[in-house]
């Protein structure tokens, strides 16, 4: 294992459009790096249904880094937001990025990056918006890295729902 600040050689990869034959080797890979061990919130939103949406509604903004030998090593799952009335208009949401682990430490991660940032500005994007959860101190690192800066802090909360009161007071 490396140490945090050191980096890998650079590798050599195509980074592209999504295809649908991508769709399952992505979510694989997500389930790999979304463990609910580690990211629980994370792991509760990632399935099959989010790579699929996110594949089938607007797949110019969903990337993936293949190697020379036609492995798929990470990916990228975003969309474009139009707001009329708002200063920006446009802005770009990066809601996924993940990179293989073998892969990690190589820039992988910032070409990913790159390539979508591109995208958005030649779409119109005025800003690029991302979240993940305040104790994910890699994606923070790597968000801080990218040059965004924390703009709010943002509140999630949760309910863990009991068996439903109704059905309760049928058998009472």
């Amino acid at each position: 294992m490396l140490p945090d600040n050191e980096v890998k050689h650079k590798i050599e990869v195509i980074i592209r459009e999504m295809e649908i034959d991508d769709v399952s080797t992505v979510y694989h890979l997500g389930e790999k790096l979304f463990r609910s061990d580690e990211f629980p919130i994370l792991y509760r939103t990632w399935d099959p249904y989010e790579v699929t949406d996110y594949f089938t509604t607007e797949s110019e903004y969903c990337l993936v880094a293949e190697t020379e030998d036609k492995k798929i090593v990470g990916f990228v799952l975003a969309n474009m937001i139009e707001k009329e009335g708002t200063a920006w208009k446009k802005y770009g949401y990066l809601t996924w990025i993940g990179v293989d682990p073998e892969f990690q430490r190589t820039n992988l991660g910032q070409r990913l990056y790159n390539k979508i940032e591109d995208t958005f500005q030649k779409e119109g994007a005025r800003m690029v918006m991302a979240d993940t959860d305040a104790d994910n101190t890699g994606a923070l690192a790597f968000l801080n890295n990218m040059g965004f800066s924390a703009r709010a802090q943002h509140v999630w909360l949760a309910k863990t729902l009991q068996k439903s009161r109704k059905k309760k007071k049928e058998v009472e």
